[in-house]
């Protein structure tokens, strides 16, 4: 998918003392902003890597609130999916220069787990959405790892 290069946020030296990658953090900030942005990532942490698609925070939040209500009655689902979306939405809307410094977080839909000794089973063979700390990790590459057969 071709994004507009016009849309990125310019690359200002981050200044909040964080130790976390500067060129990780832009990417999610410009996932953030181009809103149908999707980007295969691998990411490693301290307990062993995790992979799946870069998105949104808000179709992040979006994917997660389908998850979360997938349970409950269809009246029951109802509120409790307004009140998701609407936490979501008050910290994912458009904005037309965000500001990198204040991108923390990192979305994925479709991840998985892998540890030393292979993947760890999600959600029935199926990815889960996640959300993780930007600070907490370690180094990414682009592309999702899939297991071998």
């Amino acid at each position: 998918m071709e994004q507009e290069s016009s849309k990125l946020a310019p690359l200002e030296p981050i200044s909040d003392n964080i130790d976390r990658d500067w060129l990780l953090q832009h990417l999610v900030t410009h996932a953030n902003l181009a809103k149908d942005f999707h980007q295969p990532i691998t990411l490693w942490m301290a307990g062993g890597m995790i992979s799946g698609v870069l998105v949104s925070g808000q179709e992040y939040f979006d994917a997660y609130t389908e998850q979360f209500v997938s349970r409950f009655t269809p009246e029951a689902a109802e509120g409790t999916r307004k009140t998701l979306r609407d936490i979501g939405s008050r910290y994912y809307e458009e904005d037309e220069s965000p500001d990198a410094s204040n991108t923390i977080f990192i979305h994925l839909i479709n991840a998985q787990f892998w540890t030393p000794s292979g993947s760890i089973p999600s959600s029935k063979g199926a990815g889960m959405v996640w959300r993780g700390r930007l600070s907490q990790v370690t180094g990414f590459s682009l592309g999702q790892l899939e297991k071998a057969e």
